[in-house]
């Protein structure tokens, strides 16, 4: 009894480890990838053999044909990809899930290669990367060791499973539960979705399914049929995932599903009709080259022989979840700004940092836009309906912030390196610094509209000054944000150049206004407004300046 109870713990702690071990290898991946990860996403196109392509690299980057759809399903819902796009990464990313099951299979070829057995170098990938780990000062370094602390994990957690059911290898109730299976194909897909939807990995019950054969216990008949409920079992987590989405995005989980019970159908019925002909030969027993084999082969075939009606699969996704009517109403910034940043993207820091910058910068530009509405009420549009603009406008920047800075917050709660953690405190101080830029807009507007309700207007040097001084601060904010797009040091000195015009414009005006109010040119409501006004210019130049300030150091320190 205590025996059993031993092999039972040792076969899940096995399986722990092995999903802890392809966590951290995984996550470690992602971070020596860096941008050269974010690139590949964005080399998406609408040719599905270059997504099918990308697909298959991700899915072997992150290691989960789950955690790829996931993310597919973030990229649909925030708008960034279409259906026909997700569709030739869905294909690409059931082969790429197929890799981990060969590194397993290793194995199986004899005592010749016995040294690329998991059992035989995974304690050694595991220890040596541990102590790189814990006594490199290298964050590089640190960050690649990780990963082959994943593989060792991983390939530990295999051995413990593999020893968990060593002892029962013999034993009549699994070779009766496997023949079962072999006889029933509905039962053998049936326990293969189960098993992964509970794991969350097909990766993961591939590899139990393995460990399993390994003991010589597994008909091919089995094995095939639990393979493809796997395939099924895999497209739970993006389901779950797509809960409270959009229309497109439960599409997207939707066509993931499809794709894979179209495989199921088609293989099959293939079985069904040929199996007169090949009864012998599937209920022999299979090892674990013929599973990696089956498992990267059905999923080849399936995706050549589902290519050409790929797109049917997309217009049935949408027959099956169909539009509402109101469903494509004008979303505000604050509504498009949520969307995009999707928690789904959050398991890919470098994926989520470069996301929300993208939206950072576009929070910066659209703030700038509301600047000019404020300027242009100043200078020659006062009414009200224009005073509405800014104002409504600047709630939206106000609500974009709050939802900026909480994401920024979980970004900066992973695991990330130093250099990305520089980057996301730098965001937070962007959003800070680009919603002062709309609180000062509010304040030029309110100058504004106190003019208009006076019936007062400027001097014409006044006004001179006010269109000079308005056109040197919109050019520096624009540089300040093509500072963080481009990192060009001509935009960092094009900021300081301005912001230090803008100083001493501000300086200048100031002075020969209150002689203008001195001498009466100027009433009194009108030079309240302009130096109020003048004031918010060498501010919005100010929180400018630090835009290009975080551009600096990040060049400096070539973390951009």
């Amino acid at each position: 009894m205590i025996q059993n109870l031993q092999n039972i713990f040792t076969f899940i702690g096995g399986i722990g480890m092995f999903l802890y071990g392809m966590k951290i290898m995984s996550e470690g991946m992602q971070k020596v990838a860096g941008a050269k990860f974010s690139n590949i996403l964005k080399t998406l196109t609408k040719n599905k053999i270059t997504g099918i392509i990308v697909g298959a690299i991700v899915t072997i980057v992150v290691n989960s044909s789950a955690a790829t759809t996931v993310m597919l399903v973030g990229f649909v819902n925030a708008g960034i990809m279409n259906l026909n796009q997700a569709m030739g990464v869905i294909m690409g990313s059931n082969i790429g899930t197929t890799l981990t099951a060969w590194l397993i299979a290793i194995a199986q070829f004899g005592d010749t290669v016995k040294i690329f057995e998991p059992s035989f170098f995974g304690p050694l990938i595991l220890g040596v990367s541990a102590i790189i780990l814990l006594f490199s000062k290298k964050e590089k370094t640190k960050t690649k060791s990780n990963i082959f602390v994943g593989v060792g994990i991983l390939f530990v957690g295999l051995t413990f499973m593999s020893s968990g059911v060593a002892p029962y290898a013999d034993s009549k109730i699994f070779s009766d539960s496997f023949m079962i299976l072999g006889k029933y194909p509905p039962l053998a897909i049936l326990a293969g979705l189960i098993v992964t939807a509970i794991l969350s990995s097909s990766t993961a019950s591939v590899s139990i399914l393995q460990t399993l054969a390994l003991k010589g216990s597994v008909s091919k008949s089995a094995a095939c049929f639990i393979t493809i409920g796997q395939n099924i079992g895999t497209c739970v987590t993006a389901i779950i995932s797509s809960t409270g989405t959009n229309k497109n995005a439960r599409r997207t989980a939707l066509l993931h599903l499809l794709f894979n019970l179209f495989g199921a159908a088609i293989f099959s019925i293939l079985v069904f009709v040929l199996y007169p002909f090949i009864k012998d030969f599937i209920n022999t027993r299979i090892n674990l080259i013929e599973i990696s084999i089956f498992h990267t082969g059905f999923n080849i075939l399936n995706t050549i022989i589902l290519y050409p009606f790929s797109n049917r699969i997309v217009n049935m996704s949408k027959k099956i979840i169909k539009d509402d009517e109101n469903e494509n109403t004008e979303r505000t910034l604050s509504e498009k700004t949520k969307d995009i940043l999707d928690d789904r993207i959050l398991g890919q820091p470098t994926l989520a940092i470069t996301t929300v910058k993208n939206e950072v910068l576009y929070f910066g530009e659209y703030a700038l836009k509301n600047v000019k509405r404020a300027i242009d009420l100043m200078i020659d549009k006062r009414d009200e309906e224009l005073v509405r603009e800014v104002v409504k406008h600047e709630e939206e920047i106000d609500l974009t912030n709050a939802i900026l800075v909480e994401y920024l917050t979980k970004v900066n709660n992973l695991s990330l390196t130093s250099n990305q953690h520089i980057i996301v405190e730098h965001l937070l101080s962007m959003c800070s610094d680009i919603e002062r830029m709309g609180d000062h807009s509010e304040n030029i507007s309110e100058n504004a509209m106190s003019l208009y309700n006076e019936d007062v207007h400027f001097s014409e040097s006044a006004l001179k000054e006010l269109i000079y001084i308005s056109n040197i601060t919109i050019q520096c904010v624009e540089s300040a944000i093509n500072c963080m797009k481009s990192y060009k040091t001509e935009d960092i000195e094009n900021v300081r150049r301005l912001e230090t015009e803008i100083d001493d414009l501000e300086d200048k005006y100031r002075a020969e206004h209150i002689k203008r109010l001195s001498s009466g040119v100027c009433k009194t409501v009108a030079g309240i407004a302009f130096l109020d006004t003048i004031g918010n210019f060498e501010r919005i130049s100010d929180h400018a300046n630090n835009l290009a300030d975080y551009a600096e150091e990040e060049i400096k320190n070539n973390i951009k």
